[in-house]
């Protein structure tokens, strides 16, 4: 592919001589204005579906850039995930959608460029997803959640509680035994399998992360201790939406 395009210009000015060529040597007498204006139109479309589908130039992307941020929030203080498992606290979890015949598609529809202007049709992005078992959100806004759940590809249920917030962790190719937790960590104990998926949820009063200035660390492991993927997210406290309820009744004199 790059040795065919340097660069999104050379795509574009590729369609816009197929398109002049085409209008003139089908109606050699009746090529107009509107027809140019019409290929120029289609270059700047095409051109905008490629800048969401990749980079602009060929490079290697070693890392997301969510995760290398993420990265800079690593909690300092971690243990193996054995020893969270026998040190730390055993929590309960939620299976709020289970499918162990799912099979993780290579593409979805929607991932298409046309599709909401190919909101979430960027190739990278996609191949970090397929590189992962492990995702982890809240349900704290409407954006958020279509962005997430576009991504991963799978549609769950999600509940507001005021009081007492959840953390969605949707889980692929690996059925759920246990969850533990000691300081900014959370330990998923599964056992690997070829197909499935498991979306569950914990309670953020079940934590308590000692870092409060960092991320938490997620991990799946087996039940023999070996980590399968990581993800990290920030903590949010259980009465998050309470707090966000008291702050906009607050900025509109309610």
């Amino acid at each position: 592919m790059h040795r065919f395009r340097a660069g999104i210009g050379s795509l574009g000015i590729i369609v816009l001589i197929c398109c002049i060529g085409g209008f003139f040597l089908s109606r050699p007498a009746a090529a107009t204005r509107s027809d140019l204006d019409g290929c120029c139109a289609t270059v700047e479309k095409l051109e905008r579906r490629l800048d969401k589908l990749e980079p602009k130039k060929p490079m290697t992307i070693p890392e997301s850039e969510e995760r290398l941020e993420a990265a800079k929030l690593y909690p300092e203080h971690t243990l193996p995930t054995n020893e969270v498992r026998a040190a730390g606290t055993q929590i309960p979890f939620r299976t709020i959608k289970e499918d162990p015949s799912y099979k993780r598609p290579i593409y979805h529809e929607h991932w298409h460029s046309t599709y909401w202007g190919g909101r979430w049709s960027n190739i990278a992005s996609h191949v970090d997803t397929a590189l992962h078992r492990l995702f982890a959100t809240y349900d704290i806004g409407l954006s958020g959640e279509m962005t997430f759940k576009e991504q991963v590809g799978v549609d769950f249920p999600m509940f507001q509680n005021p009081t007492d917030l959840d953390l969605y962790l949707v889980v692929f190719q690996t059925a759920v035994i246990d969850v533990y937790t000691k300081g900014n960590q959370i330990v998923v104990i599964g056992r690997p399998q070829r197909l499935g998926v498991q979306v569950i949820t914990i309670k953020t009063s079940d934590l308590r992360p000692v870092e409060p200035d960092k991320l938490l660390l997620v991990q799946l492991a087996t039940p023999e201790g070996d980590e399968l993927d990581y993800t990290l997210i920030s903590y949010e406290p259980p009465d998050f939406w309470q707090k966000q309820e008291k702050r906009s009744k607050a900025g509109t004199g309610g």
